[in-house]
């Protein structure tokens, strides 16, 4: 029991909830207790499933009931009210007060976080106005263009007037982690804020959050990746089958786990030391799968009344390349670099602006639909965000059948038996096949587009953020299913990633991009182990590294800089006073 004069924030005491599926009750979180101290930073970590998410959503009572339902326990918050409240049993309308003033959350997914009606600088200001009726849109506008501007967004002003869906994945979430911190909580419940983010990127948020720490905010941090516990966490919990197994101060369980399935975890995170899966050869006068030159993606900016092109955003600017079959070519670089618009444009997402990809030695480039769709079999992508790739009307035997119907490919085979093969494939319970999007975890949503992906048996596939969403354990097993698949096929990959220690694990070769140009390229190895060009090393200095005890201490000073990666003025922006 904390004592009642100490600093605590939240107390979570004996908290159980529970699912109603059609066929039983499930445990999602088992007689859980924590508390949260003020301007502490708390771990969560946990494999996919485990309930953490569901843990810290219970704070502000943000998940779906029915079919869930709390049991039993308590959630004592010591906000601005002078006796504690349990958040629990207050009405809604009190709770909605507490929600964003006092308790923010940084979700998971932007795209199903943000309005897609709405553009990003008014969907910031609203948040202010909401609880600061008397600021004006334009201050509060003018809120929202500092605190894009301190998450990384460049040119927030012009940014401002985009909607989400003309961001990449990482400012989506950048801008979902502003709408977050604009009002300043006292508590921050951040759910794999850094996910989608690359790691120079990340290093600014974490200057960022724990400059908010230092103002005596609090963060619930949940997250599968060890490296970013050990950088940030002053304390972790972990989590396995919906209840807590282990606890204690970062240092000590990271220096001495107890628990199996801690140590488990730890041995399963991915490191620039680690050895490549395989060693490709490459044959003189080898003939490539894909041969990509001069390839340029630009996107028109628009403005006035007739909507008149005023200039372009070039996404990719001149980018060459060959991927030879049985070959995995990582793409890394900053969110916003062009890695996802050149996997879009070799599928014909995206049209192309110049330049050739020739598959087969056909020009791929803005195709027809109909001459494009003989390539639309050999050609598949996973994408970054799952679920806004789910149809949520579609169960999972229909999402994972769709494309053996469409091409052709069942043959007189039963879909339940196919279905059911794929999930096996990707660790997922074949009985999971009568489910809906919207009833898997992030993670598990993530492996059912790999599974999806790799039913209809294509040549060459476009892995974008494949397994970021993934936590170490299960992020492992899919690297070897994916090595697996390649050798079984002889599948090729473009691997686009910004987690450098993956693409060292999986990739042949690597090309570094920087503004929409490969600044430096060649053999994976070669490129970590000795890397050329500054920006590279940039990269590969910021990579979180479990244990190090040298970069924690690095970010623990909160200076305006940490690893070499500058993140302007130091200082916060002012929220704006409340007005309740």
């Amino acid at each position: 029991m904390p004592d009642p004069t100490s600093n605590t924030l939240l107390e979570v005491k004996s908290l159980s909830v529970t699912f109603q599926t059609e066929e039983k009750l499930v445990p999602a979180v088992r007689d859980v207790s924590f508390t949260v101290k003020k301007g502490e930073i708390l771990g969560l970590v946990g494999e996919s499933g485990s309930g953490k998410t569901v843990t810290a959503m219970s704070i502000v009572r943000l998940f779906p009931r029915p079919p869930g339902r709390f049991d039993s326990g308590e959630i004592l918050f010591h906000g601005a009210s002078q006796k504690p409240k349990d958040l629990l049993k207050i009405p809604v309308e009190e709770l909605r007060k507490i929600r964003g003033r006092e308790i923010s959350v940084i979700f998971q997914e932007p795209m199903t976080a943000l309005s897609p009606l709405h553009k990003v600088g008014d969907q910031l200001a609203e948040a202010v106005r909401i609880h600061n009726p008397k600021v004006t849109q334009k201050e509060a506008l003018d809120t929202a263009a500092e605190w894009l501007d301190k998450v990384g967004i460049p040119d927030p002003r012009e940014r401002m007037k985009a909607f989400p869906y003309q961001f990449s994945g990482g400012m989506r979430q950048r801008a979902m982690i502003a709408m977050a911190l604009i009002l300043q909580p006292k508590l921050i419940i951040a759910d794999e804020p850094t996910t989608a983010l690359d790691v120079t990127l990340q290093q600014q948020i974490f200057e960022l959050i724990l400059k908010m720490k230092q103002e005596d905010t609090s963060i619930v941090f949940i997250t599968h990746d060890m490296g970013v516990i050990w950088e940030l966490a002053d304390r972790v919990l972990v989590m396995k089958d919906s209840h807590i197994v282990e606890r204690g101060e970062v240092e000590t369980l990271f220096g001495n786990p107890q628990e199996a399935y801690t140590k488990e975890l730890l041995a399963a995170v991915p490191k620039l030391t680690d050895p490549p899966v395989g060693n490709r050869q490459y044959p003189e006068g080898e003939a490539p799968l894909i041969e990509v030159k001069d390839l340029k993606t630009w996107f028109p900016v628009k403005s006035g009344i007739f909507a008149h092109t005023v200039g372009h955003v070039k996404a990719v600017d001149g980018v060459s390349f060959d991927i030879f079959k049985n070959e995995t070519v990582g793409l890394v670089g900053e969110s916003g670099s062009g890695k996802t618009t050149i996997g879009r444009t070799l599928l014909g997402l995206d049209k192309s602006t110049e330049g050739s990809a020739l598959y087969d030695d056909k020009n791929i480039l803005n195709l027809p639909f109909k001459e494009m769709l003989p390539f639309r079999r050999k050609m598949q992508m996973i994408f970054q965000d799952p679920f806004s790739s789910l149809n949520p009307r579609l169960t999972i035997l229909d999402i994972l059948t769709e494309g053996l119907l469409e091409h052709g490919l069942l043959n007189g085979k039963d879909r339940k038996d196919e279905a059911a093969r794929w999930l096996k494939e990707v660790h997922l319970d074949p009985d999971y096949m009568n489910r809906y999007p919207h009833e898997f975890s992030g993670g598990q949503r993530q492996r059912i587009c790999v599974a999806r992906a790799m039913a209809v048996q294509p040549e060459f596939v476009v892995c974008d953020e494949a397994v970021s969403a993934l936590d170490v354990t299960i992020q492992a097993k899919v690297i070897d299913l994916l090595v697996e698949l390649k050798e079984k096929f002889g599948l090729s990959y473009l691997f686009i990633s910004h987690d450098l220690s993956v693409v060292k694990r999986i990739c042949d070769r690597v090309l570094v991009l920087h503004h929409g140009v490969v600044v430096e390229e060649g053999k994976t190895e070669d490129v970590v182990s000795d890397p050329q060009h500054p920006y590279t090393k940039k990269l590969i200095s910021a990579v979180p590294v479990p244990g190090d005890k040298s970069k924690r201490a690095r970010l623990e000073i909160g200076s305006g800089k940490a690893n070499g990666v500058k993140s302007g003025d130091s200082s916060l922006p002012a929220a704006p006073k409340s007005e309740e």
